[in-house]
């Protein structure tokens, strides 16, 4: 999985003009590898894109939206170790739960319910 995400970030993280000119079965191949690993949807693995356009605004849209979930997970992970350490171990825990709950990112929920974990042990 590590490997896949750093081929990811490597190609989402060029500009959209880089990914337009790279719009072909590999690029497409790899969105949707990533999308359904990360995810756990097949949603456009098979799709037909209207253009190299639309395919670089998608995988932008993705790695903005991966970003900002990754963002959010180190904010739970810091309430989280903050309330423990005040000793609300409860409180805690939910800060995790409802993350791991909501979060759309496969990768995203298993650290926090590792994070989880670890409070419990």
């Amino acid at each position: 999985m590590d490997e896949l995400i750093e081929r990811w970030h490597k190609f989402a993280g060029q500009s959209k003009e880089e990914i337009v000119a790279q719009f072909n079965d590999e690029s497409r191949s790899l969105f949707a590898e990533f999308f359904t690993k990360g995810l756990g949807d097949t949603g456009p693995q098979g799709a037909k894109w209207a253009s190299a356009e639309e395919f670089a605004e998608r995988v932008l849209d993705l790695r903005s939206n991966e970003r900002a979930w990754s963002r959010h997970l180190g904010d739970a992970i810091l309430r989280a170790q903050d309330l423990a350490d005040e000793g609300q171990v409860e409180k805690a825990k939910q800060e995790l739960i409802a993350f791991r709950d909501t979060c759309p990112w496969i990768f995203f929920a298993d650290i926090a319910e590792t994070q989880l974990q670890n409070m419990s042990d």
